[in-house]
């Protein structure tokens, strides 16, 4: 049976002798489990290879995540953008240009080692419409939130305020998230993935 190729973007971590490309195991267990196969994507790949991509979390994101998202929004291919990458999508405006849009939390708590840490309250949209629930329990690893703009629409904030979940209007599915799912072993986590894999099947049919 055909499935869906996945594009995982890389985060680059030096040891002090060489570039190390990372890739979390959890993201690539997910779209295995979900029906996808997962592929790392490395410079100068042909985009069109893909299915969908996931932009990962990180302490920034690379270059080539901002060539990918542009790509994706140009051909309205699939995205599923965690932390760093949800501040990604916040930063792309309509006319495909990005200007980093994240800023610094003040008094952080949003950076726990627990497995869940705090609520996050779904508007009616996207989000709302994949788990069927106005608030759940996530995780929450990240020092960085992003700027208010009319680019994308807020499908979930934290009870402290912090925008949770983003997606862009008039797109199949561009969506972030701030928490990371991939690190969540529950049934919203699930569902999230299982989605974002379903939207990018129907490529085959466009």
């Amino acid at each position: 049976m055909k499935k869906p190729i996945i594009g995982i973007t890389y985060r680059k971590i030096n040891d002090g002798k060489r570039d190390i490309l990372k890739v979390n195991k959890s993201i690539i267990d997910y779209v295995i489990k979900c029906g996808g196969t997962p592929l790392i994507i490395f410079d100068n790949m042909d985009f069109s290879l893909f299915d969908g991509f996931i932009l990962p979390g990180g302490y920034s994101w690379e270059k080539i995540d901002e060539e990918i998202l542009k790509y994706a929004f140009n051909n309205d291919i699939p995205v599923l953008g965690i932390c760093a990458g949800m501040q990604l999508i916040g930063s792309i405006d309509k006319l495909r240009n990005i200007t980093d849009n994240s800023i610094a939390i003040g008094n952080n708590k949003h950076q726990r080692a627990e497995e869940y840490v705090h609520e996050i309250k779904i508007n009616k949209g996207l989000l709302y419409d994949i788990l069927g629930i106005d608030k759940i329990l996530v995780n929450s690893r990240h020092n960085d939130t992003i700027n208010l703009n009319n680019n994308y629409i807020i499908d979930a904030y934290s009870t402290d305020g912090i925008i949770e979940a983003i997606h862009i209007p008039e797109k199949t599915c561009i969506l972030g998230l701030q928490w990371h799912p991939e690190d969540l072993h529950d049934q919203f986590s699930q569902k999230i993935f299982q989605y974002f894999i379903e939207e990018c099947k129907k490529k085959w049919y466009t």
